[in-house]
């Protein structure tokens, strides 16, 4: 498997996993509550809002860091 190959899998599976993500992560309380409860992954929603959001801003530094060294490899 060449690089790129390996940046484009990797790429495909980071931008699912952040709409995943970012799906679960509703404005609205109750709507986190009933969509994480089966889980039982957090002790409250503040702390799943919290958790996911931090998540998500991890989520999007890689992100923009595989754009980064996609572009570059193109470049280059």
């Amino acid at each position: 498997m060449s690089f790129m190959n390996i940046f484009g899998i990797i790429s495909i599976v980071l931008n699912i996993f952040l709409i995943i993500v970012i799906i679960i992560r509703s404005p609205n309380e109750q709507s986190l509550q009933e969509n994480l409860a089966p889980f039982q992954l957090f002790e409250s929603s503040t702390k799943a809002e919290e958790s996911i959001d931090k998540l998500i801003r991890l989520l999007t530094v890689f992100y923009f860091i595989l754009g980064i060294f996609y572009s570059l490899q193109k470049y280059f």
